[in-house]
């Protein structure tokens, strides 16, 4: 059975860090910090962790990627038009706090369906808040970064944003036809049919 666990990490801006579980395996989606919480939970419960993967490549999604690649020893993924992200603070959106490579060389996700570790995913493109965020599909769960929250949407006004290709996402995202949990990058969880319903900018694409 498919566990997840939130943390919420990050200094300057908390942002949702996941622990997705299952038959002693573990991925851990958007890292924004070392967040030690994190790894107790992984010793606590004696986990494997068999990979890190990002939504985005946004600083507070992914500042405590190295920390976590070095210290299980495992892989990175990311999109790759979000990759080159992960190596330049302006791009990453830290220049103006405390800027951030990560040094971690990622490996690429594709689109569609993927075996990482003990765990399949389906990856669908989601470019809005950023030109390579994605969707993380495993089983009824949905990992959405910044792209829809609870009752609201992701920012489109950044660098590699943009105001027409999230609408698209967002028409995209009322064609899936399932009922997803959706786990946001801020903010509580939601469900996809309770976003379609409620949130305005759903409804009005």
């Amino acid at each position: 059975m498919l566990e997840v666990k939130v943390f919420e990490l990050g200094l300057i801006i908390q942002a949702n860090c996941y622990v997705v579980s299952e038959d002693g395996h573990a991925l851990i989606i958007d890292p924004g910090s070392k967040g030690r919480g994190v790894q107790k939970y992984i010793e606590e419960q004696q986990l494997t962790v068999d990979a890190i993967v990002l939504t985005h490549g946004h600083f507070d999604h992914c500042a405590g990627a190295d920390h976590f690649v070095k210290e299980y020893q495992c892989p990175l993924y990311i999109h790759p038009l979000d990759e080159p992200m992960l190596r330049d603070p302006k791009l990453n959106f830290s220049a103006d706090f405390a800027p951030l490579v990560v040094t971690a060389r990622p490996r690429l996700l594709q689109r569609g369906k993927q075996t990482i570790g003990h765990f399949t995913i389906e990856v669908i493109d989601a470019p809005g808040h950023s030109e390579g965020s994605c969707l993380l599909l495993l089983k009824d769960r949905m990992f959405c970064g910044d792209v829809l929250f609870q009752g609201s949407i992701g920012r489109t006004d950044l660098i590699g944003g943009s105001n027409p290709k999230m609408v698209q996402t967002l028409r995209m995202l009322k064609q899936l036809g399932k009922d997803y949990i959706v786990y946001p990058g801020h903010g509580p969880a939601t469900t996809l049919n309770e976003e379609i319903r409620y949130n305005y900018y759903l409804q009005s694409v």
